[in-house]
């Protein structure tokens, strides 16, 4: 059965488990509604330095569009998404995004100084830049610092830019870099997310049914605890085994949604791989791994060669 058929087997008006950040699909979660209050209070007051940090399918980026929504017109955005550039790249995509030609040049100080030009010009028109930085785990050390450093531009009276880091749970490992204590010191909201609990999976699945035009399917007790032992309360997970139990339902002719179903559902869907590696490859993947191999070969050559030699003496003797 075809997506399109399963939406008019059920009557829904729309894709009730669509993966992409819809915010008329916002639930309100616990740590969701939490992080969106502060967040929200920590922009209109002009912080400086914001993190959220949440597992991969959270709900960040919904909860920043709804964020961007819900900015004030004084504030002018500059959403950066997964940052692979340099120091001079990043600052270059932060100029475009706030509506300025940067100068085609990895000279810092030529882009500083145009990125500082940028945001005075905003001052004066009574605006603030807030730079967003997604997917900011990805950012290495020394870009990091170069944000802090942009953050200096301001006025004895006020903040002239606020930055919001958004980056899944190794972000937090990052900004505890002993290099990195400088930004540290200034990050005064910091915002994680959790996944939902079982109480929830049930409230958030209801709510999307409802929300997509129907509000009545039948959702048991034994479901939500499938639901919830193969998705671990992680939003994008149950985004999209529900809509493949949804279609698998809808071929089986029944508008129940039942453990098995969703067992069926869970072995037809590629199964995200586990992107942290173990203990040993962690280990193996540091310098000083190949430093003590290295070592013990040595050594474990060296024994061998005294063997060697005290075996030969043994036999001339």
């Amino acid at each position: 059965m075809a997506h399109q058929d399963y939406l008019t087997f059920f009557g829904f008006n729309e894709p009730p488990f669509r993966l992409s950040p819809d915010p008329s699909f916002f639930f309100p979660g616990q740590a969701h509604v939490a992080a969106r209050g502060v967040l929200k209070f920590a922009i209109d007051r002009g912080e400086g330095f914001m993190v959220l940090i949440g597992p991969a399918g959270s709900g960040k980026s919904l909860l920043l569009r709804m964020i961007l929504l819900e900015l004030s017109p004084q504030k002018i955005p500059a959403v950066v998404v997964t940052p692979t550039a340099g120091p001079a790249g990043l600052i270059r995509m932060i100029i475009e995004e706030l509506g300025r030609s940067a100068p085609a040049t990895d000279d810092i100080s030529i882009l500083l100084k145009e990125f500082q030009n940028t945001i005075l010009d905003l001052a004066s028109q009574g605006k603030e830049a807030l730079i967003v930085i997604d997917e900011a785990q990805n950012l290495s050390i020394e870009t990091l610092e170069q944000l802090r450093m942009l953050s200096n531009i301001e006025t004895s009276q006020r903040k002239l830019l606020q930055i919001l880091l958004i980056g899944q749970t190794e972000l937090d490992g990052l900004l505890q870099d002993a290099r990195l204590g400088q930004l540290t010191q200034r990050i005064v909201i910091k915002e994680a997310l959790s996944p939902l609990s079982k109480d929830e999976i049930r409230e958030y699945v209801k709510y999307r049914l409802a929300r997509a035009g129907r509000g009545d399917i039948d959702l048991d007790s034994r479901a939500v605890a499938k639901i919830a032992a193969l998705t671990q309360g992680i939003p994008r997970l149950i985004n999209r085994l529900m809509d493949r139990t949804l279609l698998m339902s809808a071929a089986k002719g029944s508008t129940q949604i039942d453990p098995q179903t969703i067992e069926e559902a869970q072995k037809t869907l590629p199964q995200p791989c586990n992107s942290r590696p173990g203990l040993f490859t962690r280990f193996t993947q540091r310098p000083v791994f190949w430093i003590l191999l290295a070592g013990l070969s040595t050594f474990a050559v060296t024994i061998g060669l005294f063997i060697w030699y005290l075996e030969k003496s043994a036999l001339k003797g």
